[in-house]
């Protein structure tokens, strides 16, 4: 394993994007909104709705314009988790199998994996899912114990986990999708570091979503490139490509963690840490001859995590000047502000848009929000911005 003292802490370049609690406000804020886009005249909705993976689904693929969102449609799962720990609730009811079917035969069929669908382990299976059980928590406690940075930078990220019946897994270790934000299924564990590992592995992917939707990462122009790793005879899409190679820093990072631990010999047998900082390596350095297809956080995330030197952002391209006078949000522009600064304007459409704004930016349509604003009341660098939000149609003039 290569071990280096200087490779970045992961948690710290988390916390320079996104401060953990703000990430968290922002991507419930942005599901809120949705909501409201969908729904006009929905309440604030509890943070428990707004984490749901099922919920978060039927929100997303009305985003992609796929399903139409229905708001009586029932996705409540809290009657079938068992919280474990202070941080990770675990399904455990019965009827699981038939509530989480979609979930399970979307991800089965993303994963790749032969056979049907798997069956999820219940209290229902006895002794079985008990054993289970004991290792969750105490692959949790080990997690923990041995890297508390990384697990309370990555598991309120995690909202519930899955726990599959190992005669039908079909040799998934571990999965999760981003259809369904925040569940993650992972094989009945042999020892408590498989459990470790697979919250890493799935939390860092859950990490990784969540700045990708309020920051950015990937525009929505498709990349046709794929990678083809050292290791294996798979062909990555760039947006494989870059959640793997967050997800083997973070990996790498724990495995550093559990070296100096001295609990190296107790990693189960499919893991994937000895091998984590080599592969983010050979990751890293595709993407780093391909980051022109990245938007500007994710080519700072990738650099920072790789130690190389950020380049300096380029200039905005200049744009026509537009002509003075009054301009306002379009009418039908939703708006949510976060306690960041940021601001959030939704446009209805097909697909509807979500356009995240910072800086001069935010403040301009905060101020638009309220009142209607001269161009000739702002100076040359807010008129620049003023200009991009007419250009972005999402402003226009008072006529």
């Amino acid at each position: 394993m290569n071990l280096r003292s200087d490779w970045p802490d992961a948690t710290a370049v988390h916390a320079a994007l996104a401060p953990a609690g703000a990430l968290l406000a922002e991507r419930r804020g942005l599901y809120q909104l949705a909501v409201e886009l969908f729904s006009p005249g929905t309440p604030p909705l509890p943070e428990s709705r707004l984490d749901n993976p099922l919920f978060r689904f039927r929100v997303g693929e009305a985003l992609a314009d796929r399903i139409p969102f229905d708001s009586d449609a029932e996705d409540d799962l809290d009657d079938l988790a068992t919280e474990v720990g202070r941080d990770l609730r675990v399904i455990s009811g019965a009827s699981a199998n038939e509530r989480l079917a979609d979930a399970l035969r979307v991800i089965h069929r993303q994963s790749g994996a032969p056979g049907v669908p798997p069956r999820v382990l219940t209290e229902a299976d006895g002794e079985s899912f008990r054993e289970a059980m004991a290792l969750v928590e105490a692959g949790l406690a080990r997690f923990r114990a041995v890297s508390p940075a990384l697990a309370r930078d990555l598991l309120p990220h995690t909202a519930l986990l899955v726990i599959l019946d190992p005669a039908t897994a079909n040799g998934v270790v571990s999965a999760s999708s981003r259809l369904f934000p925040g569940l993650i299924l992972i094989d009945k564990p042999s020892c408590p570091y498989d459990v470790a590992e697979a919250l890493v592995h799935e939390g860092a992917h859950q990490k990784l979503f969540d700045l990708a939707i309020t920051h950015d990462f990937l525009g929505a122009e498709v990349d046709e490139r794929v990678f083809s790793p050292s290791w294996s005879s798979a062909h990555w899409p760039l947006e494989q490509v870059v959640a793997a190679f967050h997800a083997y820093a973070l990996m790498a990072q724990f495995a550093e963690d559990v070296t100096a631990s001295g609990e190296i010999g107790r990693l189960g047998r499919n893991s994937l840490l000895p091998f984590a900082r080599e592969r983010e390596t050979e990751i890293g350095r595709w993407l780093l001859g391909t980051e022109e297809s990245l938007e500007g956080d994710a080519r700072w995330l990738l650099r920072t995590l790789l130690c190389e030197d950020n380049a300096a952002s380029q200039a905005e391209e200049s744009k026509d000047p537009i002509p003075d006078g009054r301009y306002e949000l379009k009418p039908l522009v939703r708006m949510a502000r976060m306690a960041t600064g940021r601001v959030l304007l939704a446009s209805p459409g097909h697909p509807p848009r979500l356009v995240w704004l910072n800086g001069n930016a935010a403040r301009i349509v905060d101020h638009l929000g309220r009142e209607p604003l001269s161009m000739s009341a702002l100076g040359p660098e807010k008129a620049r911005v003023l200009t991009g939000l007419v250009d972005s149609a999402l402003v226009h003039r008072v006529q």
